[in-house]
This record gives structure tokens, sequence and C-alpha cells, in this order.
């Protein structure tokens, strides 16, 4: 039996410490089922940074099913290939 799942993205963040911008829509837009990669290209968003390297922050609830959603929270790099349920 194949498991429903609901992932709410609540804040998604992109950029470095003197550019940062919200990409929460985006991200939410960009999910192929419960995995992204992130990049100002597969978001479809202009480089906040160009020619530095990127952070990702993202707080998403997570349901499976009709069992209580779940916190999830992630930091990492750009290009890096987020999976939500591993």
């Amino acid at each position: 039996m194949s498991k429903v799942i609901k992932i709410d993205i609540e804040l998604a963040l992109f950029g470095n410490q003197s550019n940062t911008i919200d990409v929460t829509k985006e991200v939410q837009d960009a999910l192929m089922g419960d995995d992204i990669t992130i990049s100002a290209n597969k978001l479809g968003v202009a480089d906040p940074a160009p020619g530095e390297t990127k952070h990702f922050s993202v707080k998403a609830n997570i349901t499976i099913d009709d069992n209580p959603s779940y916190p999830f929270y992630y930091i990492g790099k750009d290009y890096e290939t987020l999976d939500f349920i591993p």
C-alpha cells in the first residue's frame, strides 16, 4: 500500500550571510515527490550571491498517511539534494 505524504514548507531561506532571500513558495512549488535539489536556477530565482557558496535552510511539516505531522529542519549548501523522507 502506497503512503500519502504531504510536505508543507513553512520557511525556506537561500543565500549567504550578506544576502539571503525567502524562497518558501519556490521550494514548495519545486518539490518533486519528497526531494529537491537546491540552486538558484532550479528554484527559478536570481542568484543572491553570484560566485559565492550559498546555504539553504528549511522548516517544514511532514504528514504521512493519517499520522500526526512532525517538524523537519534542514541546513545545507547549494546544489545539495534534500530528501525529506529518507
